[in-house]
């Protein structure tokens, strides 16, 4: 799946949403007061086919206050032990470098056999686990790129319910290595009688011979019924303008067996092993895109998905000779792994006047020499898309 938010979109929408004051309730479930401008903004949505049965994931969003930040990861966990986790990459922390396996973690938690290469460095999760009689959640730390840490941070007695309650971390788990998530709150939603297929959000259809799904604007969206996050800024260490990059799976009980479903999803459906990793070591790092999104989080509150400078250094996107006369050529870089490129040349209004490039490019510096014979003299712009980031350069046609 793509980004769902342009760079575009989040430019405009930057100015207000960066100021904004989040109205966020911690119930479990997506209202529509909380995905209007100012709140939760959209990370992406899981529509891959699913490898566990009726469970997995349905979108992502991430939304912040002056004072609190929050993840609503939108979903049904399957019952029997298995698990949501959320990676994040939060500053200060190095944490474990992107292509780096994460240290293995603690016996009987979800991150025990889970020691894959991610896309984001990460330094700190949470993991929301089925239990018998309720819902335990669990924390990993990884102050560098070789130590790590994971511990369950409620008890049976203080589990988590499915009704949406809200539950503040007990002070006594957020000390040392989860000191970041001091203060921090949670809160889970299902719908009896439980499974993906039953929650509101889930408004995908799926008909004809051969069967084919379709997921309206609203699969995913307001009604969605999922895990709810709360954390305490001062105590994350996101004071000012900070950037978090986030990662959202579903996982075996042990961390052995990660599902399919996972957000963001730049790659194409997985076929095999029914569609899932199926394997605690997996290498995120393999797959075409970045499986991890970025958001900008303002001093007053507000979250905004990506920056367009960060992508335009990433692409470093040249065209020449420019101005151009006859034949031009367009350099950019595709980034560590292979990745899917489009690009289009479009007028000044964004207007597409002709497509150069689509497919699957190796990684590292590319170039493609194109015709300008057929293109009238004029000002244009070529917008160049390697996975989920954006980049444009102007370009003069004699």
């Amino acid at each position: 799946m793509k980004r769902m938010f342009t760079l575009a979109a989040a430019s405009v929408l930057a100015a207000g949403s960066l100021n904004a004051q989040a109205q966020v309730t911690l119930d479990g479930q997506l209202t529509a007061a909380e995905v209007t401008a100012g709140n939760y903004t959209l990370i992406g949505k899981f529509t891959n086919p699913r490898g566990f049965g009726n469970a997995g994931l349905l979108s992502l969003y991430a939304a912040s206050t002056p004072t609190k930040m929050y993840i609503f990861v939108g979903g049904t966990v399957e019952a029997n032990g298995n698990a949501f986790q959320l990676f994040l990459d939060l500053p200060v922390v190095a944490g474990v470098p992107v292509g780096t396996a994460l240290p293995a973690g603690a016996a009987t938690t979800s991150f025990q056999n889970f020691t894959a290469k991610l896309d984001l460095a990460a330094d700190l999760a949470l993991a929301l686990r089925s239990e018998a009689t309720g819902y335990m959640v669990e924390g990993a730390a990884y102050p560098t790129a070789t130590t790590g840490s994971s511990a369950k941070l409620t008890t049976t007695a203080g589990q988590l319910d499915n009704a949406g309650t809200p539950l503040t971390l007990p002070a006594t788990t957020t000390v040392g290595n989860y000191a970041r998530l001091l203060g921090a709150r949670v809160a889970y939603k299902v719908m009896a009688p439980g499974g993906v297929s039953a929650n509101p959000g889930n408004t995908a259809t799926t008909a004809g011979t051969p069967p084919v799904t379709t997921f309206p604007a609203s699969y995913g969206g307001v009604g969605s019924y999922g895990w709810e996050i709360e954390l305490d800024r001062t105590a994350a260490g996101l004071t000012g303008t900070p950037s978090v990059s986030l990662f959202a799976l579903q996982n075996g009980g042990d961390g052995g067996y990660p599902s399919s479903d996972f957000i963001p999803q730049t790659s194409v459906p997985l076929t095999t092993n029914g569609g899932n990793l199926a394997n605690g070591a997996f290498d995120f790092s393999t797959l075409p895109g970045r499986q991890a999104a970025t958001v900008a989080l303002g001093a007053t509150g507000g979250a905004v998905l990506g920056t367009k400078a960060a992508d335009a250094a990433a692409i470093a996107v040249g065209v020449f000779p420019n101005p151009a006369s006859g034949v031009t050529t367009v350099a950019y870089n595709v980034g560590s792994h292979a990745d899917n490129v489009n690009i289009v040349l479009t007028d000044l209004l964004g207007r597409q006047v002709q497509v150069l490039e689509s497919g699957l490019k190796a990684a590292g510096l590319q170039s493609k020499t194109i015709s300008t014979a057929n293109v009238a003299a004029g000002t244009y712009l070529v917008r160049v898309q390697v996975g989920d980031k954006v980049a444009t350069s102007k370009v003069v046609v004699l």
